[in-house]
């Protein structure tokens, strides 16, 4: 007797158009009211002015030292670039994915 060869189901990975690689530095998250998890990830950056004005010097060109308008944010500012939410199932898979990982590339 011939052994059966076990099912195999063949999965497809497509890209939706919406698709798009970010750099995140980290994450803020918790569990939402229907106990799913919800992950916001982010990237942390320097704070950029809302506008700069320059002094005209006599021959036609800028200062190059310019005066930052009142209303630019000064701090850090961690631009929230996706999130994520999932079942607890699914954290749990990832988590273990992330925990294989970092064991099998131990520095």
């Amino acid at each position: 007797m011939e052994p059966l060869e076990k099912p195999k189901l063949t999965v497809f990975y497509e890209k939706n158009p919406m698709y798009r690689t970010v750099y995140a530095d980290g994450l803020i998250g918790g569990f939402t009211s229907a106990n799913a998890v919800s992950l916001s990830f982010y990237a942390t950056r320097n704070s950029i002015p809302k506008s700069v004005t320059y002094e005209i010097e006599p021959n036609n060109t800028l200062n190059p030292v310019g005066a930052v308008s009142q209303d630019s944010k000064v701090g850090v500012i961690r631009e929230i670039e996706v999130g994520v939410y999932m079942n607890r199932d699914t954290a749990r898979e990832i988590y273990e994915f992330f925990k294989k990982m970092f064991e099998e590339n131990v520095r």
